[in-house]
């Protein structure tokens, strides 16, 4: 039992020396320059404020240029024939002047998917901030976890020698020396199974920081605590939040719906300029131009104006109603996701106290029991509460980083705050 024991630890300090070790900081900048995901929402957003650029382009004069050349045969009756060139080259321009306010339509449209994909890129930064906090508390759990499993196994292998001194002298009956045993084949096991999740937990973190290798990745530090404020304002927080945000590009980009189906109602109208150069050689050598203007009026579109109109504005009216909805949805979860973490937060102290007790009594519970004052039983059931001590504060350790991280969450914060 000794020597695995020693290979265990051998092995683990072997790995620690060789390990790359990350603090969250550390974490945070790297998530932010290689994540996929995050580059992925970036790249739409870029795609979302050219389009939005490109929406001016009605607003501004169309140019063209051209060229034609063609030759031509004609005939006359006495038989003769003449052979003809036409030569022209020329710029046209046409600049719309009012199109039913569809334009401007557009352009606000363009608008609300550039602040939809603003606020997508913030609300995949904001859960890629989670993942990657819920990922380092895991590790960082995994990692404590094998260091406890190891320190159990040592004392488990304690306990069986002093259980079998004891029984071999005839003081300790051979159930509990059985039993003492099974405890340490437990405790091995655990050595191993943790060993083996403390793999899996490199591999997700190293899949959020955009890494293909998780070979000997261990992360050291705590996530810092949050400052807490006693009396957050939830609603002025909420206005904050990307769900809050796309809901408002939503209404805008509904808004502009209902005036592009209102300008069916007006004219178009545009104005025409032409210049060239024509004649039956290069370069030609006759002028003409011309200029005017344009305008077209669908009066009746069968009807379909009037269905498009009562269309958008029902549209807005299911846009903004969402936008109350997901305001007051907002609020509740930030209240509740703060409720979480300041629960974690006393929990972890209460389980404090609770592990200062338990190992005290582990150690009173020690020397009793060499000294024949306390029973097999009750010495093993104060044994066991230690380890569950152990294993429980632990857990209520992570469980406050991950509160912390469903707190953020709940507020939009994404990897850059």
């Amino acid at each position: 039992m000794s020597v695995l024991l020693a290979v265990v630890l051998m092995l683990s300090l072997s790995r620690a020396a060789s390990a790359e070790s990350l603090t969250w900081d550390a974490c945070l900048r790297e998530a932010s320059e290689r994540n996929p995901e995050l580059a992925a929402a970036q790249e739409r957003l870029a795609a979302a404020r050219e389009r939005a650029t490109g929406a001016y382009s009605p607003f501004l004069p169309q140019l063209s240029a051209g060229a034609d050349w063609s030759r031509a045969r004609s005939s006359a009756s006495g038989g003769s024939s003449a052979a003809r060139n036409d030569v022209s080259a020329g710029l046209s321009a046409r600049q719309n002047l009012f199109a039913g306010w569809k334009d401007t339509a557009s352009l606000g449209k363009a608008r609300a998917e550039r602040m939809a994909a603003e606020a997508d890129l913030q609300d995949t930064s904001s859960r890629l901030r989670l993942d990657l906090a819920s990922a380092f508390a895991q590790l960082s759990f995994g990692q404590d976890a094998l260091r406890l499993a190891e320190t159990i196994l040592s004392r488990r292998q304690e306990n069986v020698r002093l259980v079998e001194l004891r029984f071999e002298a005839g003081r300790e009956n051979k159930g509990s020396y059985l039993r003492s045993k099974a405890a340490g084949s437990q405790a091995r096991f655990e050595v191993a199974q943790a060993d083996r999740a403390l793999g899996v937990k490199r591999r997700q973190l190293a899949r959020i920081l955009g890494r293909n290798d998780a070979a000997d990745l261990v992360v050291s530090g705590d996530v810092p605590p949050l400052p807490s404020d006693p009396n957050p304002d939830f609603r002025g927080i909420a206005e904050d939040v990307p769900s809050l945000q796309r809901a408002r590009a939503a209404v805008d980009s509904a808004g502009a719906g209902v005036e592009s189906a209102r300008g069916q109602l007006f004219p178009g109208v545009d104005a025409l300029t032409s210049f060239a150069r024509g004649g039956d050689e290069w370069p030609p050598d006759s002028n003409r131009w011309s200029a005017g203007l344009s305008m077209t009026y669908p009066f009746f579109p069968g009807g379909r104006t009037a269905y498009d109109i009562r269309s958008a504005r029902a549209e807005e009216r299911r846009a903004e109603a969402t936008l109350r909805d997901t305001r007051e949805r907002a609020v509740a979860d930030l209240e509740a996701a703060l409720s979480r973490y300041r629960d974690a937060v006393e929990r972890y102290g209460v389980q404090n106290e609770f592990l200062e007790a338990a190992r005290l009594r582990a150690e009173i519970g020690r020397s009793q029991y060499t000294s024949g004052l306390l029973s097999f039983q009750d010495w093993d059931l104060i044994e066991n509460d230690l380890i569950s001590t152990e294993k429980s504060w632990l857990a209520s350790k992570t469980d406050v980083w991950l509160a912390q991280a469903e707190w953020l969450r709940a507020q939009g914060k994404g990897l850059d705050r």
